[in-house]
């Protein structure tokens, strides 16, 4: 084998379901990896949604631990809630409606003296003044992460931790890419910085670090490859969740997208921006350091069910994931040539048995949703059950035996949560 190269993983925005499909899919990459982890990766990097499952994965966090985290069945921590996601300022709420009769009044003058050039957009152009600077406050989200890095082993200063972590963000008033774990920005709390890079504008409030804010660092491309390359990775691993979908072959007898409302016009419209900006950066990066193999791992263009979800949509969190492991584990699989190769220029070398055999329980179980949430959630049971049957013990053990011992450790894991 040749000597292991840098590797860096690179995580885009994609909101809610983009973070919960990131580590369905790392959840699959660490199935196919002989003798490595996507925490054994040297740097990390992160924007918006993106920056929340680096940060956790640069503390050791597992993609497992983290989808028992989704799940609310971690042991320690318990999950995540819609709190700590989603927390509205009532009070703010309440001071821009002092303000409602002074602009309904005034409204009300102008469509009078000006009846032919007063608009619809402008009435609602009119009442967003009354809204907050953001309908969240995303302290609530760096009070999570914060828990989270605080625990015993973990670390939430970049300056701290052993792995190279760089999250993205947008400064507000400049309009600049602010680069956290990098000189000066490497003492701010890695919550902290994740909270600025995922504060996406309108839906959350910006992020104030040093007396100066910040909000989304998708502003500045969904996911920034040449932060990974600058700290010298020769081997870039981008995982995006933000993809247009292909309406000609996801709806063969309703193919135009108009069809199906403004909220898929929007959906494809953001998704085409973030996607084709992904790809030019990369085509860049390619000419400028062909040293450099990127590979991205991404959802197929005529994937509706990544497609259909609100990118926020917080009751969807663990379908997605076990969609994403799913997805990327067949998508690992029919390209396994390439990757191997690819790899292999890396020094690291690749295996399928777990994987392909993993794949046939989903199969056999019909993509059972508590069978299939066993087996990324808790992989030790299967692997147990896999080498217990590779022993060479007596007797042909079935499928259906080792389905039925996965759900009773399901039964067990539920007794002890409910204790």
């Amino acid at each position: 084998m040749r000597k292991r190269s840098k590797v860096a993983l690179v995580l885009a925005g994609g909101g809610i379901t983009g973070a919960v499909y990131e580590v369905g899919a790392l959840r699959a990459i660490n199935d196919v990896l002989d003798g490595l982890t996507v925490n054994d990766f040297d740097v990390f990097v992160g924007t918006s949604a993106g920056a929340l499952i680096t940060s956790l994965i640069a503390n050791g966090f597992a993609p497992e631990e983290i989808i028992q985290l989704i799940d609310n069945r971690h042991p320690e921590i318990g999950g995540v809630g819609v709190s700590d996601v989603f927390h509205a300022d009532i009070q703010d709420y309440f001071r821009g409606l002092l303000n409602l009769p002074r602009t309904l009044w005034q409204m009300g003058v102008s469509s009078v003296t000006h009846p032919l050039n007063f608009a619809v957009s402008d009435v609602l152009w009119e009442l967003a003044e009354l809204l907050p600077s953001g309908l969240y406050d995303g302290n609530s989200l760096e009070r999570y992460v914060r828990k989270l890095l605080e625990m015993p082993g973990r670390c939430n200063r970049f300056d701290f931790l052993e792995k190279e972590l760089y999250i993205v963000a947008t400064e507000l008033d400049s309009g600049n890419r602010a680069v956290f774990g990098q000189g000066g920005k490497g003492i701010v709390p890695i919550s902290r910085a994740v909270a600025a890079s995922s504060a996406i504008p309108i839906l959350y409030r910006p992020v104030q670090i040093f007396g100066k804010d910040y909000v989304d660092g998708g502003l500045h491309g969904t996911a920034s490859l040449d932060l990974a390359i600058e700290a010298g990775a020769k081997l870039v691993i981008c995982i995006n969740p933000m993809v247009p979908l292909n309406a000609a072959r996801a709806f063969p007898k309703q193919h135009y997208m108009r069809d199906h409302g403004l909220q898929a016009i929007v959906n494809q419209t953001v998704r085409t921006l973030l996607h084709s900006s992904l790809r030019y950066h990369i085509k860049n990066l390619k000419v400028k350091y062909p040293d450099v193999d990127i590979i991205l791992i991404q959802p197929e263009w005529n994937d509706e069910r990544m497609f259909s979800n609100n990118p926020m949509y917080f009751n969807s969190r663990l379908q997605l994931a076990e969609h994403g492991f799913e997805s990327v584990t067949s998508g690992l699989l029919e390209n396994i040539d390439f990757y191997q190769q690819t790899l292999y220029r890396h020094g690291i070398e690749m295996h399928t048995d777990l994987v392909a055999r993993e794949l046939d329980v989903i199969r056999e179980t019909s993509g059972d949703t508590q069978v299939l949430n066993e087996i990324i959630a808790h992989p030790e049971h299967l692997r147990a059950e896999f080498a217990r049957r590779d022993g060479g013990e007596t007797g042909e053990t079935s499928l259906q035996e080792s389905l039925s011992r996965l759900e009773q450790n399901l039964e067990r894991l539920d007794d002890l949560i409910g204790s």
